[in-house]
């Protein structure tokens, strides 16, 4: 029994070591499940969807890859390297051409960086890309995530998509460029008030799981103790092949995403503050 409570204890301990972090790291980010991975939880299902139509027609139609990602906080990491280091972990673009482009935003840190593969430092130098990065800044400074990641989105789509001599369908009615946000202070607002539902729906369903797993541990103790035995044997065993067996299953019904495609960045890109 006292196996048990300390193995609850331990549980309650990672919970509560684990709520107050919201960050994300490179080495702990999980793979892509598509082009667009709203990490910081601040973009709205329907745009999610339509930049990942048009990533996913580019790369059909070009071979390019352009991903977009948002994080909460960078933790005083700077954003070119995060950037860089997630470009590499993803190999981001195909290995032979390195067509790769990533878009990384950190919310609350109120940065932004494009990171730009070899194969497409030609048409998206530093000084194009510093350029697009700029007219997103009026949107992030308005908390218009939406717009303002679509912005830069479909401006570098177009781009590769002109270079490439093809016409994106899902990009068809809409200008290289959206027009220009209201005029907005030029100072960065104090305080961000935008809270993403991910940080909250997250602690609650952590909660959820390690209560749960933690009433089921107890439950099985007085019953090993009940029947004169303990915790383990075939019943924990058939429990974690089962477990197992279904992740295996949710894993190979995936949308058919790939991820990356062995690319590399030359450190090329430009970011900056909002």
């Amino acid at each position: 029994m006292k196996t048990q409570r300390r193995f609850a204890f331990l549980l309650i301990f990672l919970l509560a070591a684990a709520l107050p972090s919201f960050s994300e790291k490179v080495a702990t980010l999980p793979a892509p499940t598509g082009y667009i991975d709203d990490y910081a939880g601040v973009l709205s299902a329907s745009v999610i969807s339509d930049m990942e139509a048009t990533a996913r027609e580019l790369h059909d139609k070009t071979r390019a890859q352009v991903f977009l990602v948002t994080v909460n906080t960078l933790e005083d990491e700077p954003v070119e390297t995060f950037a860089n280091d997630l470009f590499a972990k993803w190999k981001i673009g195909e290995k032979k051409t390195d067509r790769g482009i990533l878009m990384l935003f950190a919310i609350k840190d109120h940065k932004r960086w494009i990171e730009v593969g070899y194969g497409f430092e030609g048409i998206l130098n530093d000084a194009k890309v510093g350029d697009i990065g700029r007219e997103m800044v009026p949107g992030l400074r308005a908390q218009n995530y939406d717009d303002a990641t679509q912005l830069g989105f479909n401006a570098i789509c177009n781009i590769i998509a002109a270079d490439s001599n093809i016409t994106l369908s899902s990009l068809a009615d809409s200008p290289q460029t959206a027009a220009e946000p209201p005029p907005t202070d030029t100072a960065a607002p104090e305080s961000t008030s935008h809270f993403s539902l991910w940080s909250l729906v997250f602690p609650l369903f952590w909660f959820a799981f390690v209560f749960i797993l933690i009433i089921r541990v107890i439950w099985r103790g007085r019953r090993g103790i009940a029947s004169g035995g303990y915790i383990g044997g075939s019943t924990w065993s058939d429990d974690r092949s089962s477990f197992s067996s279904s992740d295996s299953s949710s894993s190979s019904s995936d949308s058919g995403f790939s991820g990356g495609d062995g690319g590399s960045s030359g450190g090329g890109g430009a970011g900056g503050d909002w």
